[in-house]
């Protein structure tokens, strides 16, 4: 054989074994496909030196606004990555420091933060309570668009928000450029505080932004392309439906990332388990890349895929708008005409469970004495009849699609409902559109899932009347005592008292309807080192991702 054919056959065996191994090139991000994977020698020889790991996702990040996150939980995957926090929180539900050393308080109502004196921007600059004081006055301020939720602060009205007029918050004190406190309005318990600031809270630097006005502040340049953030990795591009592409953080004040890329894919439902078998993704992601259990033993088998699963998760959980659904009679109706165990059984391959409320079940605030609402069709009709429902009254059902379980989930409670003569009309949207329309007050029923917390109230909040984001419009005096209560209560023993006296109200007026609690598979590619899909914390340390 000549010299070239050799080389020849050599490169190609170059290409072969990359393929193999799972190594992505920029194009297999985008999904252009295998066949433009074969570039130049030199592109071949950069791609395998570069250590790149791809996430597949089933829905595309809606924003990537570090104080306006919208919910989404696609949106948040990618600015984990770009973004630290104060502190984490793991899979044991334990706090862990980030661009804070600690978070403390004698009192439980003043909190003394100390920041990382070594913590940067991928700039270079300095992080310090500048950085802190500016982002704070500014996503707190009453003309910016925020979801965070920080009421319980001395000096913010309950919506969280500053007073018209007023630009200081009374309870932040800045110490020095690595100190400072927060002061609550009353004792709070600290895990509140710590998972409600301290992790959710991702920062704006002010050496960029100090000058843009605050009514312009959400069409700025810098919340489509952040390039200047404080995480593991730093943002290269953002191909809203396809990918988003981050790159190591060179400046990264914790040890520099092992990985070079990371890619956070964008793709069908249905083509998860396709691509984590040829290579073209090496793990899922929770809660936005969801493999449907009946995929199991299909993923199970394949030769380059490690496969576990998560404990219980938060819930898929039916949404209703109570304002067209304004007897409880009706919502009773509603929980008592779903099959919801055969969803369990049927879709989910008995891999999940059961439970009406918001909260999961391996929460310590989870109420496990309330009886569950079984599948009775005969009694909910019962109920609409007594409560004069009018079967003619055109009920809007909207599903977001990507999820495959969930929206066969849905096809089963459309059933239900049409078989109790609620005339129900499915409309499909992605995750986007949908919530728009629910927060427009287009819709009578929606399904999805919410984030996951260890702190309860946070699964409350969303039933307070004077809740801006309160999309369901639910309203009730005695559930507001008990949130409020709830929130500012320090003792263990009597928020227990307070969060299951406030579980079996919901229970009983059934502002929203849990429909299955699953266990969620988490596929990684035997070439990843360090790094795994989670319910909780999965980029705490993704600086320490590595792969083969």
């Amino acid at each position: 054989m000549g010299h070239r054919k050799i080389l020849s056959f050599m490169l190609l065996l170059v290409l072969v074994v990359i393929s193999a191994c799972g190594s992505n090139t920029e194009n297999a991000a985008k999904g252009t496909g295998n066949e433009q994977a074969s570039n130049s020698s030199s592109n071949v020889s950069t791609a395998a030196k570069e250590k790149t790991v791809t996430i597949g996702i089933v829905n595309s990040p809606l924003t990537l606004n570090q104080i306006n996150d919208q919910g989404d939980s696609a949106s948040k995957n990618v600015l984990a990555l770009i973004n630290d926090s104060l502190l984490d929180i793991d899979s044991s539900f334990q706090f862990q420091p980030k661009l804070a050393d600690s978070v403390e308080t004698q009192d439980k109502q003043l909190y003394t933060i100390k920041l990382n004196k070594d913590a940067k921007w991928n700039d270079g600059q300095p992080f310090t309570t500048a950085d802190v004081l500016f982002t704070l006055k500014t996503a707190l301020n009453p003309k910016v668009e925020t979801s965070l939720r920080l009421g319980f602060i001395e000096g913010l009205n309950d919506a969280g928000k500053l007073e018209e007029g007023t630009t200081d918050i009374s309870g932040l004190n800045i110490v020095d450029d690595h100190t400072f406190t927060v002061k609550t309005k009353t004792a709070i318990d600290p895990n509140i505080f710590k998972e409600t600031f301290a992790t959710k809270i991702q920062f704006l630097p002010e050496h960029i932004l100090k000058d843009v006005p605050l009514d312009q502040l959400a069409v700025n340049p810098y919340f489509q392309k952040p390039e200047v953030t404080v995480g593991a990795f730093k943002l290269a591009t953002f191909a809203k439906d396809q990918y988003v592409e981050v790159v190591k953080n060179e400046n990264y004040y914790r040890p520099i990332a092992k990985l070079d890329k990371i890619y956070v894919k964008v793709l069908p439902a249905t083509n998860l388990v396709a691509q984590l078998q040829t290579g073209d993704i090496q793990m899922n992601s929770l809660p936005v890349g969801l493999i449907p259990i009946t995929e199991y033993e299909k993923v199970k088998a394949l030769p380059n895929i490690n496969l576990d699963s998560s404990g219980p998760s938060e819930p898929a959980e039916l949404f209703l708008n109570n304002k067209a659904f304004d007897n409880p009679k009706v919502r009773q109706a509603i929980a008592y005409a779903l099959n919801r165990q055969l969803i369990v059984e049927q879709l989910l391959k008995g891999q999940a469970e059961v439970i009406d409320g918001s909260v999961p079940s391996d929460n310590p605030y989870y109420n496990k004495d309330l009886p569950l609402y079984g599948y009775d069709p005969e009694k909910a009709k019962a109920l609409l009849a007594e409560a004069g429902w009018d079967s003619k009254k055109v009920v809007r059902f909207l599903i977001p699609v990507g999820n495959k379980i969930r929206e066969q989930a849905a096809d089963i409670l459309t059933q239900n409902l049409k078989d109790i003569g609620i005339n129900v009309e499915v409309q499909k949207y992605d995750f986007g559109t949908l919530i728009q329309k629910v927060l427009k007050n287009e819709y009578e029923l929606t399904i999805f899932n919410r984030d996951y917390y260890i702190e309860p109230s946070l699964y409350f909040s969303l039933f307070a009347s004077d809740n801006a984001n309160n999309f369901i419009g639910y309203n009730n005096p005695k559930v507001d005592a008990l949130i409020k209560e709830g929130i500012v209560e320090a003792d263990e023993a009597k928020r227990h008292v307070i969060y299951n006296e406030l579980q079996q109200i919901l229970h009983e007026d059934l502002p929203t309807i849990s429909i299955y609690s699953e266990k969620r598979l988490q596929a990684v590619s035997k070439n990843v080192l360090v790094g795994k899909p989670a319910n909780i914390g999965m980029f705490n340390n993704v600086n320490e991702w590595d792969i083969q």
